[in-house]
């Protein structure tokens, strides 16, 4: 398998471009937020949206990873992923509303919360608004030129309204309601685009909870893998003053810019693999390791900036109120080399497999791990403890997952090798 074809090039550059304006680009707000919002102010936002990122797994449900995988199965025909679109979309929709509610309890009960619902609602919106995209679509049909365009001009928007409207630390608010307005805008735009190629009707009860099983398993992992990931400032507002939150938030911020550089990377590569469950096994295990040297090399690279560059990325970005954050980075700069080698081994040679629920059971165990690293670390160490738990939790899954596919290859070895015809004594003809 040709894995940078021109058409994987494409998809991956398009991809590199909403991701700059999805993630990258607000990194260029940082400097400007760090300064005016100060650290309280900073931590307060930083907890509100891990919160709602977090919240929002549940109205993705995993099917930026089982749509896309879905979509790359049924390309030649419309008429079945109309109905895909269609019964994802609505299973979103309601998937919205429980996700609201669960805001609302953590609005009651969380005591981060109790003085800022405004943020809280406004934060919740922007993720809302991320998740209801539907670029796991074009992913799967592998043409995302176009829609990636229009994503990256409407964001461009938002982010130029921040500098515009952000003036204090009363205004943190704003950040999240100017974003999330161009991702809803980017929202819409991008499902009118996909309806044009997958006519979109009202589907059924049946549709729905078939979407819905769909992406059950990758709900499984994206939930589990946020507790130690995505939601870690969240976790930390739960034991520590809002200001040590910034400290790590900010560090958090930069490092996720760059470990973020490998998702477009595999996004464009992901439906290739998804195809590729019944090839033989050794074109297989070929296509996985120019993929691991691909990742792998991309990972360490990011690392190295990360780690190295820490101090003048945190003196240029978050500003001398931030120093507390360059030890942060500095370790959580570990993670790009160890996740690009999680998402080879789990995404392109567990899941194009079938072996969700092995996938499934690592993640859940990681994040049991991280849980238990957590409660026991950060209350003594604070910050730089839960930089410490991630990275630990992240080894961990590389661990299990080089386990998994280890035990897979045997297994799929001996089938091939009982599937070979011999002749009396055994060896194969």
């Amino acid at each position: 398998m040709r894995l940078l074809s021109p058409q994987v090039l494409r998809n991956a550059a398009a991809l590199y471009g909403v991701h700059v304006v999805t993630y990258a680009l607000p990194l260029l707000t940082t400097p400007y937020l760090a300064r005016t919002l100060g650290p309280a102010a900073w931590g307060a936002l930083a907890v509100a949206q891990a919160f709602a990122l977090l919240v929002s797994l549940l109205i993705e449900f995993g099917f930026d990873l089982s749509g896309t995988r879905e979509a790359a199965r049924r390309q030649g025909d419309p008429a079945a992923l109309g109905a895909l679109l269609s019964g994802v979309t609505l299973a979103k929709l309601l998937l919205t509303a429980a996700a609201a509610l669960l805001t609302l309890a953590a609005q009651q009960w969380i005591p981060a919360f109790h003085g800022r619902p405004l943020l809280l609602w406004v934060a919740f919106a922007w993720a809302a608004a991320q998740a209801l995209n539907v670029m796991w679509f074009f992913q799967g049909i592998e043409d995302l030129t176009r829609v990636s365009t229009l994503d990256i001009g409407l964001k461009v928007a938002g982010t130029a309204l921040v500098f515009l409207t952000v003036r204090g630390p009363d205004d943190a608010w704003l950040v999240p309601a100017v974003q999330g307005g161009a991702a809803l805008a980017s929202a819409a735009a991008c499902l009118l685009l996909a309806a044009r190629r997958a006519p979109l009707a009202w589907p059924g009860r049946h549709a729905v909870t078939g979407a819905l099983r769909l992406g059950a398993s990758m709900f499984v992992f994206r939930a589990a893998s946020s507790v130690y990931a995505s939601s870690a400032a969240f976790l930390l507002g739960l034991f520590v003053a809002p200001q040590l939150v910034g400290y790590y938030a900010g560090a958090d911020r930069i490092a996720r810019a760059f470990q973020g550089l490998l998702s477009p990377l595999h996004r464009a590569l992901f439906p290739r693999y998804a195809r590729m469950a019944h090839v033989p096994l050794p074109e297989a295990r070929a296509a996985l390791a120019s993929g691991l040297r691909l990742m792998l090399g991309a990972g360490l690279l990011l690392s190295l900036c990360a780690v190295v560059g820490a101090p003048l990325l945190v003196q240029v970005l978050l500003g001398p109120a931030f120093t507390e954050s360059v030890p942060l980075l500095r370790v959580l700069g570990l993670l790009p080399a160890v996740i690009a080698v999680n998402m080879v081994l789990g995404l392109f040679w567990l899941l194009p497999r079938g072996l969700d629920r092995t996938f499934n059971l690592t993640i859940l165990g990681a994040a049991a791990l991280n849980a238990a690293l957590v409660v026991w670390l950060v209350p003594r160490g604070g910050p730089l403890a839960m930089a410490g738990a991630v990275v630990v939790t992240e080894l961990a899954v590389m661990a299990a997952l080089t386990a998994a596919y280890a035990s897979t290859r045997r297994a799929s070895a001996r089938t091939a090798a009982s599937d070979t015809p011999a002749d009396p004594l055994g060896r194969p003809v």
